[in-house]
């Protein structure tokens, strides 16, 4: 038997090698498909950041100028409370009109804590300084994707304080 019958088998004949330009060809393709997947990934998580930052600056502003605004009206209404029932007393006592100062004060304390604890009111009236900017946004937009996936070590622990 020759050395080229040993090389069949099954009538089969053996595939050559790859030529230089074919393995140019590949390894550039490798190349190529290598680069720009992560090309596309790092573009889609910029994406991502970029429009939920947009996305949480639209829907959280306006609901922040609308909690400061508020807060604002509560003042407003309750001083104005005040002043309309201190004008209104015809006879000045200060054990009465203190008593009713306090429970109006008591009320807006009251509003002024269900503000903060359900609107997340942070204690600035200022309309202008807010802190859902683009760039507050953006920071909350890559804290998402950071935190995503992320699990305790120990599951049973987490699942028994939860």
């Amino acid at each position: 038997m020759s050395r080229r019958e040993g090389r069949t088998v099954n009538g089969e004949y053996p595939i050559p090698p790859p030529s230089k330009c074919a393995k140019v060809l590949y390894y550039t393709w490798k190349l190529c498909s290598v680069v720009f997947s992560h090309f596309v990934m790092i573009s889609l998580v910029v994406a991502y950041c970029i429009l939920g930052a947009v996305t949480f600056e639209r829907l959280e502003a306006q609901h922040e100028r609308d909690v400061k605004t508020n807060i604002s009206h509560i003042r407003r209404n309750t001083t104005q409370s005040i002043w309309t029932m201190t004008r209104t007393v015809p006879l000045l006592n200060q054990t009465n009109w203190t008593c009713e100062v306090v429970d109006m004060l008591k009320d807006f304390e009251n509003a002024i804590l269900l503000e903060m604890k359900v609107h997340g009111w942070d204690g600035n009236e200022s309309i202008e300084s807010i802190q859902w900017t683009f760039t507050g946004a953006l920071f909350y937009s890559i804290i998402v994707i950071t935190t995503i996936g992320k699990r305790p070590k120990n599951l049973a622990f987490a699942v028994f304080f939860c």
